[in-house]
């Protein structure tokens, strides 16, 4: 299996759920379970949108494009984020409505059957999920994963308000739990719409692998006498390295180049789909970025 399999796997699950959920949601007027299975229809269109992204951002480099497509994937987080706050709106009003209406639940075990259900389900998909967002490093599968993570805490807190509803009789507690599983689902779509607005911003890879680039440029010093201007960035499943390399002045252009492929190779072994830029310099140089070095 890879990452668009496991995106197929997410909408199947998905799909079946959607029916499942608002099937008995309906027979047992419960919100509650009618408000997940909606969480489960935006789930379809998330993964969807992921599939398409992911799609998109394996199209090779071209001449508009030199850096790829990746950004596709960030885009497609975002757009997750917001469905999530449309439909965690929509999850906290009908609530609220049938708190006021007094149009409460009727039935219980149906309820717990349904959600059991989904727990499991979608537990097995959000693991698959995660591992194959994190061999091939994929922001999009990552955040439906997360989604779906957000469907199984969800699915949890609406199970345990129905065993209560079931031994205590107190019906509003199903519309309460809905509202909580909104505010779960709201928190889910802000943490996922952060990180992919920083990467569509070109935000820097992590400290860790920061630290990784410069031990390996430590292990070459010397005949390195300096670096500077390192940059890092994440398109899509990619890690974009650029930086200067400083070597003394009568060292050759080949020798220098030498090095610097043996860099790319190590920072390519230890960091999967790096694509590096290595700018060389003599030791006496003047040079534009003299004024704001990184």
């Amino acid at each position: 299996m890879n990452r668009f399999k496991a995106a197929y796997l997410a909408i199947a699950v998905s799909i079946f759920l959607v029916f499942f959920k608002i099937s008995i949601g309906l027979f047992t007027n419960s919100i509650s379970i009618i408000s997940d299975g909606m969480h489960s229809f935006m789930d379809v269109i998330a993964s969807t949108i992921t599939l398409a992204a992911m799609k998109l951002a394996k199209k090779p480099v071209d001449q508009c494009h030199n850096y790829g497509h990746g950004k596709y994937e960030d885009l497609a987080a975002v757009i997750q984020s917001v469905l999530i706050l449309i439909i965690s709106i929509t999850i906290i009003y009908q609530a609220a409505s049938r708190i006021l209406n007094q149009n409460l639940i009727t039935e219980t075990l149906p309820g717990m059957g349904v959600m059991l259900v989904s727990i499991t389900l979608h537990s097995v998909t959000v693991l698959i999920m995660l591992k194959y967002a994190k061999k091939e490093n994929s922001i999009a599968l990552r955040a439906n994963a997360l989604h779906l993570l957000a469907d199984v805490i969800t699915s949890v807190g609406v199970i345990v308000g129905l065993v209560i509803i079931h031994f205590t009789g107190i019906r509003i507690i199903d519309p309460i739990v809905a509202i909580i599983v909104a505010l779960i689902i709201i928190k889910t779509g802000y943490d996922i719409g952060k990180e992919s607005i920083q990467q569509l911003l070109d935000k820097s890879l992590s400290q860790g692998e920061k630290r990784i680039i410069e031990e390996i440029l430590e292990q070459h010093t010397p005949p390195i006498l300096e670096y500077h201007h390192l940059r890092t960035r994440r398109v899509g499943e990619s890690r974009q390295v650029d930086l200067h390399l400083v070597f003394p002045n009568d060292y050759s252009l080949m020798e220098a180049h030498d090095v610097s492929s043996n860099i790319e190779k190590d920072i390519h072994q230890r960091l999967t789909n790096a694509r590096t830029t290595i700018h060389l310099e003599p030791e006496i140089h003047d040079h534009p970025y003299k004024l704001y070095r990184l």
